[in-house]
């Protein structure tokens, strides 16, 4: 005599099975994530010899503490503070700002991945240092320099951030700082968030209601990061075909070509960048670059390749964006270490940085 369950019951098993799946990933990630906590890759590399090593150890500590949410792309959850880290109640890096832009303040946004959010502490970061050489140039002038910098943001997350955030808080100006997490982790297609399905979201959706973001928000729930990352280590095994290479090009310079159609239309300026990598100029590598760089060989190779592919595609977006640069070379005429992996780079490379972006930003204001 067969036992039929009813389906009500296998519902609630399937329901169970399914919790204890997600807790499982969730407790593998908390472990993976823990495991990690002292292993930043920029502890005791040379380019970070003038910072304590205590302090280093914070930095690290801090970066590996930050609470994240999905809302169709990856954000950092508002109201965040720690010892070298604070990020603002709109989830973003740095000081507080309101929404609602004063008559007298031109309100500039850089938007890119990791290498705008890292620092050694929020004034040490490009946005910063940016700010400050803008006040400088402009003493009777009001500037807010706003980091919208995401770790793991890529071309299409930062379209995203753009068009259906940033706008909402009346910029002048956004500063897109790209390229190179498209041409390190090879995205050719709309890359969602696990569980999220990207293709769905518009302007209009509204996230405020939505229960599972808040138990997301509430749980400080690591799964999606650390499996977007996991993902990332992974691709990066192999090494890509020409027309790989040719589609993550292509992708990005659409998406920057709506980017700046969609900000014309709303009367935001735009400036699209290509950042630099270990690597993409002439710099004189110091001998920990120079062995990182053999260290990462043949991918290292590919990686460089795309990122030529982009820039020489800027040319694409001349009718559509205010300004487009290409700052691969920026470092060529630095002696002194900068990066401490494949494209992050210490706090003086972020002031060579903005010392670039504050002379672009002037001859536009101009």
């Amino acid at each position: 005599m067969s036992v039929q369950v009813s389906y009500k019951k296998q519902g609630i098993i399937f329901l169970c099975l399914f919790l204890v799946l997600l807790i499982s990933l969730e407790i593998g990630s908390r472990v993976i994530e823990y495991s990690e906590e002292n292993n930043c890759e920029f502890i005791g590399k040379e380019a970070m010899n003038d910072v304590e090593e205590n302090w280093q150890q914070q930095i690290c500590k801090d970066n590996n503490s930050i609470m994240y949410e999905v809302d169709g792309i990856l954000n950092y959850a508002p109201n965040q503070s720690m010892k070298t880290i604070n990020i603002n109640s709109h989830g973003f890096r740095g000081d507080e700002f309101s929404e609602i832009k004063d008559s007298d303040t031109y309100r500039i946004f850089l938007v890119g991945g990791s290498t705008v959010f890292l620092a050694t502490s929020d004034d040490k970061t490009i946005n910063s240092f940016l700010q400050e050489k803008l006040e400088n140039y402009y003493p009777n002038k009001k500037f807010e320099v706003l980091n919208a910098g995401i770790g793991s943001a890529y071309s299409y997350s930062e379209k995203y951030l753009i068009q259906n955030v940033l706008t909402e808080f009346e910029p002048d100006l956004v500063i897109v700082y790209s390229g190179g997490n498209d041409a390190n982790n090879r995205y050719g297609i709309d890359y969602a968030i696990p569980g999220v399905d990207t293709s769905q979201l518009t302007s209009e959706t509204n996230y405020s209601e939505d229960p599972i973001k808040k138990i997301i928000k509430e749980i400080d729930y690591r799964t999606p990061y650390v499996l977007l990352k996991s993902i990332n280590q992974f691709e990066n095994n192999f090494q890509t075909s020409n027309s790989s290479k040719n589609q993550v090009q292509e992708l990005w310079t659409e998406r920057m070509n709506q980017i700046c159609e969609t900000n014309t239309e709303l009367g935001i300026k735009s400036i699209i960048l290509v950042q630099p990598m270990l690597g993409s100029g002439d710099k004189e590598l110091s001998n920990y670059e120079q062995k990182l760089l053999e260290h990462y060989g043949v991918y290292m190779i590919d990686t460089l390749d795309i990122l030529n592919k982009i820039a020489i595609s800027l040319v694409q977006l001349e009718n559509t964006c205010d300004a487009t640069y290409d700052l691969r070379m920026i470092f060529d005429d630095t002696n002194e270490p900068l990066f401490f992996d494949h494209i992050h780079v210490n706090d003086l490379g972020n002031e060579i940085i903005a010392k670039e972006i504050s002379r672009i930003t002037i001859n536009h204001l101009q």
